[in-house]
């Protein structure tokens, strides 16, 4: 592991993720001082303040004008929040629009499939559960909140993926990988190019035990008011249940509910 020595205490060393971890809990508390200031403040301020040397906060301060997370007033030279925090908050807060409008439309579907519903976004390479609606079998397939799923094996994951242009589509799937997690687990990326483009055909897309053996999913894309896929609402169950004969049923009331969703969003074309 590299090291960094410290000045002026020869012979000891600090390892280099130590350093990188407190030059990024200062950024932090630096971005924080700057929310509760009212979104600005002065370098010699926020040194005060947080008891950093004012060289090291001014460091600290151009590297998060480097990621765009602040900039500086250039006639009084006040620092404040830029552009990059408030991406980050948009992004959270669209995030929390998606399940406050989703939220009636998942309980409708949770009633009508008789399967727990849930509601998935991606991050990087990685489907992530956000919203869930429990059914009320005694026999239900559920994952917590936060739950990670494979974009190529899951339902969620495979409806947050064909809506994409066919040149991200195959980028995205290649940095991700096609491992494999059951026998049914498409690794073949023609195949799975195939399976995405009939899912975008019909507007959903089947996970027949590809992730999970005894566990299928159907899953479709909701889109925002620009068109651009934001998350995936699926329902999941029992394979002994949720069985081939019912995908096509399910289907189609799934691409209905989020189209439904799509709309509230302020989508006006129909969606895929």
């Amino acid at each position: 592991m590299a090291e960094v020595r410290r000045r002026g205490r020869p012979g000891r060393t600090e390892p280099v993720e130590v350093k990188g971890a407190q030059a990024l809990e200062r950024g932090i508390a630096i971005l924080q001082y700057l929310e509760k200031s009212g979104g600005s403040s002065s370098v010699s301020d926020i040194s005060l303040s947080l008891a950093l040397p004012v060289s090291t906060t001014f460091r600290l301060l151009k590297a998060l004008e480097n990621a765009d997370f602040v900039n500086q007033d250039s006639q009084l030279g006040w620092w404040h929040i830029g552009l990059g925090a408030f991406n980050i908050g948009s992004a959270y807060i669209h995030n929390r629009d998606v399940l406050s409008v989703a939220g009636p439309f998942m309980r409708r579907l949770m009633q009508m499939s008789g399967e727990t519903v849930n509601v998935a976004i991606r991050n990087r390479n990685e489907a992530v559960l956000i919203g869930q609606q429990e059914c009320k079998s005694m026999v239900r397939m559920c994952a917590p909140l936060g739950s990670r799923l494979p974009l190529h094996a899951s339902g969620a994951g495979k409806s947050l993926l064909y809506p994409l242009p066919d040149d991200e589509l195959v980028e995205v799937i290649v940095n991700t990988g096609l491992q494999r997690f059951t026998a049914t687990t498409v690794v073949d990326l023609p195949a799975l190019q195939k399976d995405l483009k009939d899912a975008r055909s019909r507007g959903y897309s089947i996970d027949h035990e590809e992730h999970i053996t005894g566990l299928n999913c159907i899953a479709s894309a909701i889109y925002d008011d620009v068109g651009s896929v934001v998350a995936a609402i699926s329902i999941s169950g029992p394979a002994s249940r949720l069985t081939p004969d019912r995908f096509t049923s399910q289907g189609e009331l799934l691409h209905n509910t989020a189209q439904d969703i799509s709309t509230a969003l302020g989508l006006r074309k129909p969606a895929l």
